[in-house]
């Protein structure tokens, strides 16, 4: 009697507030889209993956209008349920993670497997309307804008551009009760003035400039707080919060004003995770989660009094943080502290990107933190030496042969039968330089190539902002530099 009794509540609660999904957490390889395998695929990418969409019996696939450019942009919709979400990503068009996760997500609506219940319920209460791709012609070229160089997501008022035009069509056809807007941010935010990077950040968009809460705002909060409860179990205290002043000119205060309960969704940065990757099983399984709350209701039982305990997003991280190192400036002395960052240099067919190292902080830096960190307090700031190799000497050079020079003090190849070439190198551990000197002083805006010794031994090397800890086996770096 007591189990009959337990599982008829187990079936009450599965009916109220959806299917536990905790174990499909392990389960997402099986939907994850093979065909996008990193952040820079383009519109003729994803073409195949619309079709197979098309060919399924599950989704109605539509193009809903062109880019500035004339590429399509397409509309798939599921479900035949009366509460309608219409789910946006890529008005920016080098923020892909999104993307990569509805893509996962359709899979996931489309397969025949123990979730078959959980499909059911969904589709027979939810009507799903997705735009994988609204910024086609910035994602050509891996930039945030669109061909106008419009950013889309701040045309909301003005619908200066065809693709912020066709959202808004869209939206005002569809009328949804939810709106999901799925971006990207910098990596070098955090939850709160903290070390935990914001891998998530939320926000229920203001409607109007007093920030006031209505019954529409409301909902879009509970469903944000239900997202976090999900989340936190996979990533503790790395889910942030945006600032909510109210933008006109954006699209989720406006359709948060127009009746729409939007959630914006940013995806940052998780240590060692590139590529997104990490991230991108998060937004698959934070939006299912979502889904399936909105399907059961379930995100009403959620006190919007506990969004205040969610850090806002913070600008405090570096890729490098170097505490207490000595440095010298013309002659004068000082201990400070170096702040280094990576920026990105896009590949010529913009299917990848390098990056190049410089001093982007030098001071003090309280509440500050780095993905990676050295105290230097015990140890010397010293500037590389330059090492002369023949062309055929540096192409002889093996992962080993490079480690080996770094820890004799060197961090720079100089060709002694030609000219180097100059930006990034590839898949090496040392940078090249055409100077018969290179600089070794410390300064904001420079380039962060140098070692941490201890009576004269390298512990540490900085090169091209990638710090090396050198009584470790190192692996070749994303790039290295030419000068």
């Amino acid at each position: 009697m007591k189990q009959f009794f337990g599982l008829l509540l187990l079936l009450l609660t599965q009916t109220v507030f959806g299917q536990d999904l905790s174990d499909l957490w392990d389960q997402y390889d099986k939907y994850k889209e093979p065909m996008l395998k990193d952040r820079f695929f383009k519109h003729a990418d994803l073409l195949p993956l619309i079709q197979k969409q098309k060919k399924s019996d599950l989704f109605k696939v539509e193009t809903a209008g062109s880019s500035a450019q004339g590429r399509s942009i397409f509309q798939l919709t599921a479900g035949r349920g009366k509460i309608k979400i219409l789910l946006w990503s890529q008005m920016h068009g080098d923020e892909t993670t999104a993307t990569r996760a509805l893509f996962d997500l359709f899979n996931f609506l489309k397969a025949d497997d123990q979730y078959n219940q959980l499909r059911k319920e969904l589709l027979d209460r939810l009507e799903l309307h997705f735009i994988p791709l609204l910024n086609p012609d910035g994602a050509e070229v891996f930039k945030r804008r669109n061909a106008f160089d419009i950013d889309i997501n701040r045309d909301a008022r003005m619908l200066v551009s065809p693709e912020a035009r066709l959202l808004m069509d869209v939206a005002k056809k569809v009328k949804p009760d939810f709106g999901f807007n799925l971006h990207d941010q910098s990596t070098l935010y955090t939850a709160g003035p903290t070390k935990n990077t914001a891998t998530i950040s939320f926000l229920d968009p203001a409607y109007n400039y007093a920030k006031d809460m209505n019954a529409v705002r409301k909902k879009a909060r509970q469903v944000i707080l239900l997202m976090n409860n999900v989340l936190q179990q996979h990533m503790p205290d790395k889910v942030a919060k945006y600032n909510d002043d109210y933008d006109p000119r954006c699209f989720g205060d406006t359709f948060q004003g127009m009746g729409i309960s939007t959630i914006l969704i940013e995806s940052g940065g998780y240590s060692g995770d590139l590529e997104k990757e990490y991230i991108r099983k998060l937004n698959f399984y934070a939006l299912l989660s979502a889904l399936n709350g909105i399907a059961h209701q379930s995100y009403l039982k959620e006190d919007i009094a506990a969004y205040e305990k969610i850090p806002e997003n913070n600008r405090s991280l570096y890729n490098v943080l170097i505490r207490n190192v000595k440095i010298t400036k013309s002659g004068n002395s000082f201990v400070t502290n170096l702040g280094i960052n990576h920026s990105q240099i896009k590949d010529a067919d913009y299917r990848g990107v390098s990056f190049q190292g410089s001093i982007e902080e030098l001071g003090d830096v309280e509440r500050v933190f780095g993905y990676d960190e050295a105290d230097a307090s015990i140890l010397d700031y010293t500037p590389g030496k330059l090492k002369t190799l023949t062309k055929k000497e540096w192409n002889a050079l093996t992962a080993a042969d490079e480690l080996e020079l770094i820890r004799a003090g060197y961090l720079f190849v100089k060709w002694s039968d030609g000219k180097s070439p100059i930006g990034p190198v590839k898949k090496r551990m040392l940078n090249l330089s055409n100077r018969t000197a290179v600089s070794g002083e410390a300064g904001l805006n420079q380039p962060a190539n140098f070692l941490l010794n201890k009576q004269g031994k390298p512990l540490y090397a900085v090169i091209n902002g990638f710090l090396l800890k050198l009584d470790q086996p190192v692996k070749v770096l994303h790039n290295t530099f030419g000068y």
